[in-house]
């Protein structure tokens, strides 16, 4: 079991290990809270303030022998277990209503018996999964920020049973992890989910110059890409761009055909609450691009 305490990483942070392909890891990976004594003393997220705040403990880098730039990593998650003191909060300024709830505050979740209790009094069904999935960006990775690489995306789907597919952009891949959540919306409103430390399972295998360009996931007899941006509007449009062009070139449908299948059976997700940068997901049903000629394979072979 691997457990690490890093805030920040990037191509030069020492490797927490070094796998080969298709090597399963258990790491623990710890809370966004757990370093954190007073919720009121946080800064605003996404300000000058918060650099270099430590919210979301990271784990990693896990280092991939002989992963290269133009490779790809899928990464399925075996089990995540959330455990112990779980909590809740309105961060400063922060989320959907910030105008109305503009001061901090926290609520014990506590996890038992297979649920996440809101103020030890409200059962919510346990549904853990990870915020933070990524390998390393070549600048290295700003705390709670997401593109290509993956990152903080907040995509409740990235889950137990997922594979996700991300591109490596430095050699080794460098993968890491955090933000775990015993529960969590799509959109987030508030801002924040049960946060709470998890113990992962995890496999990860190499598939050489077989590049993705964005984090790709399967879950649920699902394929779900996910799309970027400044805006929600921004992020759906990238998302939805995205989508066309790769049910395009499985299916062998014209970008139009793919955008009108898509206007019929995509569902369109907010993961991050609002942030610099938003990220989106489009779900598409695999049954469905199968009888559109789809052969099951998300990434291109070598």
């Amino acid at each position: 079991m691997a457990k690490t305490y890093l805030f920040t990483v990037g191509p030069s942070t020492p490797p927490a290990m070094t796998i080969d392909s298709g090597a399963e890891i258990e790491v623990t990976v710890d809370g966004a809270f757990d370093d954190i004594e007073d919720i009121t003393q946080v800064p605003t997220p996404f300000t000058p303030a918060s650099e270099g705040h430590p919210l979301a403990p990271v784990t990693g880098p896990i280092a991939v022998r002989g992963a290269r730039p133009g490779d790809s990593v899928a990464i399925d998650l075996l089990s995540i277990e959330p455990f112990g003191e779980g909590a809740n909060a309105v961060l400063r300024n922060f989320g959907v209503l910030k105008e109305e709830f503009e001061e901090p505050a926290i609520v014990a979740c506590p996890i038992r018996d297979g649920h996440a209790w809101f103020g030890d009094r409200v059962a919510i069904p346990l549904a853990p999964n990870l915020g933070t999935l990524s390998t390393m960006p070549p600048e290295g990775y700003r705390p709670s920020h997401a593109g290509p690489y993956g990152g903080d995306f907040d995509q409740r789907d990235v889950a137990t049973g997922a594979r996700v597919h991300l591109p490596v952009m430095v050699d080794d891949a460098l993968i890491f992890m955090a933000d775990p959540h015993a529960a969590i919306s799509d959109g987030i409103i508030s801002g924040t989910g049960v946060e709470c430390s998890a113990r992962v399972r995890a496999r990860i295998a190499l598939n050489k110059q077989s590049p993705v360009e964005r984090p790709i996931f399967e879950q649920n007899g699902t394929v779900q890409i996910v799309g970027y941006g400044p805006s929600v509007e921004a992020a759906t449009e990238d998302a939805s761009d995205a989508a066309v062009g790769l049910v395009a070139q499985w299916t062998g449908l014209s970008r139009r055909e793919a955008y009108m299948l898509l206007g019929i059976v995509g569902e369109l997700r907010i993961g991050t609450s609002p942030r610099p940068t938003m990220a989106a997901r489009l779900i598409v049903d695999k049954a469905v691009l199968a009888s559109a000629g789809w052969d099951g394979a998300v990434v291109p072979p070598a």
